[in-house]
């Protein structure tokens, strides 16, 4: 193969490859690009990310706040989300402490389900954590981190009260918040 032949088809795909990227203007809601930091959005698979590092909530004030911007807690439901999520949760903005994601069993003990209503297929449950939590905290650690130093999820307690203050449970956490954005109609779709 000529070495022009090898150049051209070197070209064709890092151009593919650059048009498959999406940019934090095309995958996250305007609303949010606008009213929050960029260095704190990041897309990944074609989904945005908010990572809130400098805040820390309950993970029903967190999950309220994403909710409020038009997405979700974050769903790491494969490996390679979780990875990323994890990577750039502590390289990119250093973060150290479990960060919410959108998993919790607070509807029925041991049946984890997302922030969308899903149950939960695959999961990354440190040791101890999760369905095999140990039975005495079981019952009351119903909301999931993400241990951005090593991926593996912990299930904490969701709110302050006094069986967290009992516990010595610190229930406010940072969190990711996740977007999907639908393509906007164009005319050429059957826009108007």
């Amino acid at each position: 193969m000529s070495p022009l032949v090898v150049s051209s088809a070197y070209l064709l795909l890092a151009a593919v490859s650059a048009a498959a990227e999406v940019s934090v203007d095309d995958a996250c809601p305007s609303s949010l690009v606008t009213s929050v930091n960029r260095f704190y959005l990041q897309v990944y698979d074609g989904t945005c990310f908010h990572f809130v590092v400098n805040y820390r909530r309950t993970f029903e004030d967190a999950t309220e706040q994403c909710l409020k911007d038009g997405g979700l807690l974050a769903m790491p439901k494969t490996p390679a989300v979780n990875d990323f999520l994890a990577k750039q949760s502590f390289e990119h903005y250093g973060a150290i402490n479990e960060m919410w994601i959108g998993l919790n069993d607070q509807s029925s003990e041991g049946q984890y389900v997302w922030s969308d209503d899903n149950p939960l297929e695959w999961s990354h449950f440190a040791r101890g954590n999760g369905p095999t939590s140990y039975w005495i905290l079981q019952q009351f650690e119903d909301c999931v981190a993400l241990d951005p130093l090593d991926g593996l999820w912990h299930d904490f307690m969701c709110k302050e009260d006094m069986i967290s203050a009992s516990f010595g449970s610190e229930p406010k956490k940072s969190y990711i918040c996740q977007y999907s954005v639908a393509p906007e109609p164009s005319l050429v779709d059957g826009g108007k």
